[in-house]
């Protein structure tokens, strides 16, 4: 019986594995988002996932300390980040499966928006 459940579950979680995977080494849809500015400035960061993603969700982050960089993973859709510095301009740039997709620098004291897309695989 302990034999027949452990090849159950190694079968299982090799089936689960191979489901999870999207064909290109699991690289498709990683987003690495990075908001910078002048030293010691904070910014207001918005992350806005697409609808694909489960509507138009967005997650406001206040005062987060610069530089800022964190990681999302979504399937397809356009995803963005928006963000206003607290001094001086912020830059924003948005990395997707690891070659740069969009980069701009905002005017000081106003929002700065970077969007990137990605297509379904």
């Amino acid at each position: 019986m302990k034999r027949v459940m452990a090849t159950v579950l190694i079968g299982a979680t090799v089936l689960l594995s191979g489901a999870c995977g999207s064909g290109d080494g699991g690289k498709h849809g990683e987003i690495t988002y990075e908001v910078s500015g002048e030293s010691g400035a904070t910014a207001d960061v918005t992350r806005v996932l697409p609808p694909e993603e489960g509507g138009n969700s967005s997650v406001t982050f206040a005062a987060q300390k610069l530089p800022l960089s964190q990681n999302a993973r979504i399937s397809k859709g356009t995803f963005e980040v928006r963000a206003t510095a607290s001094k001086g301009a912020a830059t924003c740039r948005i990395v997707v499966d690891g070659k740069e997709a969009d980069k701009r620098t905002g005017a000081p004291g106003k929002e700065v928006t970077c969007k990137a897309t990605v297509a379904e695989s």
